[in-house]
C-alpha cells in the first residue's frame, strides 16, 4: 500500500543548505504540505519574506504550485515559544508529521552566548514543541541537522556514533552546535530522531552556485582580491568538503525513510577523500585566478604578528587577519577525519552517492569568477535550483537557454 504524504515543519529553510533541500522537498511524493518557520524582519511578515523567497528560488510557471505547498509559520529560534501564536501551533498539531530542524546561527566569529541563543537554546524550542506536537497531535519523527564538527578538533577518526571525545573546538559555531546535539541525544527516548552531520559545505557540485562566500571561500577571495600580502595555512592540512546538493539530496533521501530513525549521519567526503590545502591552492590559481602569495607556516605568522615587523602591514589587513581568525585552525589543520562508510552505504541504495572534488571543483570555483565572488548572480537564482534531470547529458547550467538578469 502506498504511504500517505507527510506534513512537514521546516525551520532554516531560508540558508543555504535549507533553501536546496526546500527546493527538492517540493516535487518529492512523500511530502505534502511544508510548513516553514520564518522571522519577520524589516518591516516584512513572514508572509512576505516567503513570497521574495520562493519568487527567487522557482520559476515563474511553478510559483502557484509552490504556494499551495508552503505555509509560513511567523516564528523566531530566539523568542518563547518559538513566537509562534497559538492559533498556528494548533494548525501544527493537527497537521504536522514531521520536523525538520535545520535552523541554527552559522557565524564562526559570534559570542558564544550568542551561538547558545540560537543554536542550543533555539533547538530546544524546537524540540519542546516536537513534544507538543507528538502528545497532541500526530508528530511521527524529528530530524535535526547538526554538523561534523561537533568533533572539534581532536586528531584521529570520528565514526557516525562518536560525540563526546573530550575534544576542544575551533570556533563557537562548533562548541554550540556540539551542545545542541548533545540536547537533542537527551529526547531520543522520547522522540524518534534522526541526525545529519555535514561537513565544509560549498557550492552546487553542478553549476557552482553558493549565496554566500564563507569558510572555505574566505580566504580565496581575500587572495582573489589581492589583500593578502602572504597566505599562512599548513598547506598539507586536509579538508573535508562537500557540495551543497550531496548534503540536500542526502537529507531528503534519509529523512522520509523510517530506518533513519535513531541514527546519525556523516554528510562528509570521507576517508581518502579530503583535499589537501595545498591541492586546493593551485586549483585556485588556475581556475578562479585566485593571486599567488608566498606562504607562511602559523609559526612564523605569529612571530610576525607579536613583533615590530607587524607594522609594516596596514591594519586593514589586521583586521582582515582577524576577521578571519575563526577559520584558523581549518587552515592549520585539526587532524580530524571523518568515517562515513554506513552513511555512503544506505545513501548508494537510494541513488545519492557524494561526488569527489576532482569532479566539481572547475564548476564550484568558476562560479567564484562568474559571480565575481558573490557580487552579482549571473542567471536567474531559480535556474541553479532546478532539478539536474532537466538539462541534457553533460549540459551546462549557462547552457539551458536561460538568460541572465539585465
Amino acid at each position: 500500500m502506498k504511504e500517505p504524504k507527510k506534513n512537514v515543519f521546516v525551520t532554516g529553510g531560508t540558508g543555504f543548505v535549507g533553501k536546496a533541500v526546500l527546493a527538492r522537498m517540493i516535487d518529492n511524493p512523500a511530502y505534502n504540505r511544508i510548513y516553514l518557520l520564518i522571522r519577520g524582519k524589516a518591516g516584512k511578515s513572514a508572509k512576505d519574506r516567503l513570497t521574495h523567497l520562493i519568487s527567487g528560488m522557482f520559476p515563474p510557471g511553478k510559483l502557484e504550485h509552490v504556494r499551495s505547498k508552503i505555509i509560513p509559520i511567523d516564528g523566531d529560534l530566539t523568542l518563547e515559544k518559538l513566537g509562534i501564536s497559538d492559533l498556528q501551533k494548533q494548525v501544527l498539531i493537527r497537521d504536522v508529521h514531521q520536523i525538520l530542524h535545520i535552523g541554527a546561527s552559522t557565524d564562526f566569529g559570534a559570542p558564544i552566548e550568542e551561538s547558545r541563543r540560537y543554536n542550543v537554546e533555539g533547538t530546544r524550542l524546537v524540540l519542546n514543541l516536537a513534544e507538543e506536537l507528538k502528545n497532541e497531535g500526530m508528530l511521527g519523527r524529528f530530524d535535526y541537522v547538526s554538523t561534523a564538527y561537533v568533533a572539534g578538533r581532536m586528531k584521529g577518526t570520528v565514526s557516525e556514533i562518536d560525540l563526546e571525545r573530550g575534544q576542544l573546538f575551533s570556533n563557537n559555531y562548533e562548541q554550540s552546535k556540539y551542545e545542541a546535539e548533545l540536547l537533542v541525544r537527551q529526547y531520543c527516548n522520547r522522540l524518534d530522531i534522526a541526525i545529519y552531520r555535514p561537513s565544509i559545505v560549498v557550492g552546487d557540485s553542478n553549476s557552482g552556485y553558493t549565496p554566500h562566500f564563507k569558510v572555505l571561500y574566505w580566504p580565496l577571495m581575500l587572495l582573489s582580491k589581492n589583500l593578502l600580502p602572504f597566505f599562512t595555512c599548513n598547506q598539507g592540512a586536509q579538508l573535508d568538503v562537500v557540495p551543497v546538493d550531496y548534503v540536500a539530496d542526502g537529507i531528503v533521501a534519509l529523512m522520509s525513510r523510517g530506518f533513519s530513525i535513531g541514527q546519525t549521519y556523516h554528510l562528509t567526503a570521507g576517508l581518502g577523500n579530503e583535499v589537501k590545502i595545498k591541492g586546493l591552492l593551485k586549483d585556485s590559481y588556475e581556475l578562479a585566478n585566485v593571486v599567488k602569495k608566498p606562504i607562511l607556516p602559523f609559526w612564523l605568522f605569529n612571530l610576525i604578528k607579536k613583533s615590530p615587523v607587524r607594522q609594516m602591514y596596514s591594519e586593514s589587513f589586521w583586521d582582515a587577519v582577524e576577521m578571519a581568525s575563526p577559520y584558523h585552525h581549518y587552515l592549520r589543520g585539526t587532524g580530524t577525519r571523518f568515517d562515513n562508510k554506513s552513511t555512503n552505504k544506505q545513501l548508494a541504495d537510494l541513488g545519492v552517492v557524494s561526488p569527489r572534488w576532482h569532479l566539481y571543483k572547475k564548476e564550484v570555483l568558476k562560479y567564484c569568477l562568474t559571480s565575481k565572488w558573490g557580487k552579482r548572480v549571473p542567471l536567474p537564482e531559480y535556474v541553479y535550483y532546478l532539478p539536474v534531470s532537466n538539462r541534457k547529458e553533460g549540459q551546462s547550467v549557462y547552457d539551458t537557454g536561460v538568460t541572465a538578469f539585465a
